[in-house]
């Protein structure tokens, strides 16, 4: 029971946090850009609360690892940037599921706040061991602001989440959007669960008056809805 802070493959720092030693369904949580685990040490207690293990993990050049790399994340060349560190980040969260199996864990779940969001969709269409995925004010397409992309931006955009609409939405899916969000508007999430609806068991749902930071009552409701959907999915 409690907190437990170290590195999965002598590499990646994680947070654990769990009510007991029992192997339970875990969660994985993913922090927004230029955060860390240590932020969401509240909802990982609160996911806790509900009964699940719940494991933060500090995103590359973030939290116990952070190296001034995100300096880079300003001006241009900044989309590039940021997608290079979700591509960066997937296959790091895949190797923390593969810790959490041979721990015992399962069903395994991956929730994504923002940056952690877009990581989060990456995980699903790629890795078919997540029972579950829940993308907070996050996207599926990687498509830049700018109408113009260079070649290095394609590359990088190649096998974004919204190419692959029915491998991302293998398990259970939920996304969450605010309404006036301009940093991640919320219209290609909510096209994407349109595009899914009938097909496969994704959720949308939109706070018409967050934005990015999304107001404390909104917040308040979404983490009251989240557990829910977790219990629901992965038993």
């Amino acid at each position: 029971m409690g907190e437990h802070r170290y590195l999965v493959d002598g590499a990646i720092p994680v947070l654990k946090v769990h009510h007991e030693p029992r192997p339970a369904p875990a969660v994985v949580v993913l922090h927004g850009l230029d955060a860390s685990a240590e932020v969401q040490l509240p909802e990982l207690w609160r996911l806790a609360d509900a009964g699940f293990s719940t494991v933060g993990v500090d995103a590359p050049h973030h939290g116990r690892r952070r190296d001034g790399d995100l300096r880079a994340l300003e001006g241009p060349g900044a989309h590039a940037q940021f997608l290079r560190l979700v591509r960066e980040a997937i296959p790091e969260v895949s190797r923390v599921l593969t810790h959490l199996r041979e721990d015992g864990h399962g069903p395994l779940a991956v929730l994504g706040i923002s940056l952690g969001a877009y990581v989060a969709l990456g995980v699903a269409r790629a890795d078919e061991r997540v029972a579950a995925t829940v993308s907070l004010l996050g996207s599926p397409d990687w498509s830049p602001p700018a109408r113009e992309v260079s070649e290095e931006l394609r590359a990088l955009m190649r096998g974004a989440p919204v190419e692959d609409p029915e491998a991302t939405a293998r398990a259970p899916l939920l996304l969450v959007n605010a309404g006036l969000d301009t940093v991640v508007p919320p219209f290609a999430a909510r096209a994407f669960a349109e595009r899914l609806r009938g097909k496969r068991p994704v959720e949308y749902v939109e706070y018409p008056q967050s934005d990015h930071l999304m107001r404390p009552q909104d917040w308040e409701e979404l983490w009251g809805r989240i557990p829910g959907f977790l219990q629901r999915h992965l038993g």
